[in-house]
């Protein structure tokens, strides 16, 4: 092969290296819980399909009582809001895992009624 050819193939692969960034294994803790949520998903997946995985894993709920009860992710120290935020977005384009906690906000007296 033509070694002009052969170096744009390899730059091109170094540009999209596919393989290399289509899964990203996610872990997830949650607190009062023993276990860790562990699951892979391709980048594209969203934040908010990995906090709804890791709220049936955890058997929890956003709901209200006498209090309002949220359960959002973490992710190195802040608290994700955008749910249509995809793993790459969140994690660039070279990471292959990443680590959630899974956080209750208590509203006390929030109830509307």
């Amino acid at each position: 092969m033509d070694p002009s050819g052969q170096s744009a193939v390899n730059a091109q692969q170094a540009v999209h290296p596919q393989m290399d960034r289509e899964i990203v294994e996610v872990a997830v803790s949650y607190l009062p819980s023993p276990n860790r949520f562990q699951r892979k998903y391709a980048d594209e997946t969203t934040v908010g399909i990995i906090r709804t995985d890791a709220m049936a894993f955890f058997g929890v709920q956003d709901h209200k009582d006498r209090d309002v009860h949220e359960f959002f992710l973490e992710f190195e120290g802040r608290r994700l809001t955008n749910m249509g935020e995809t793993l790459e977005q969140l994690l660039g384009p070279h990471r292959r895992e990443a680590h959630f906690n899974l956080v209750e906000q208590v509203t006390q007296g929030a109830n509307t009624r």
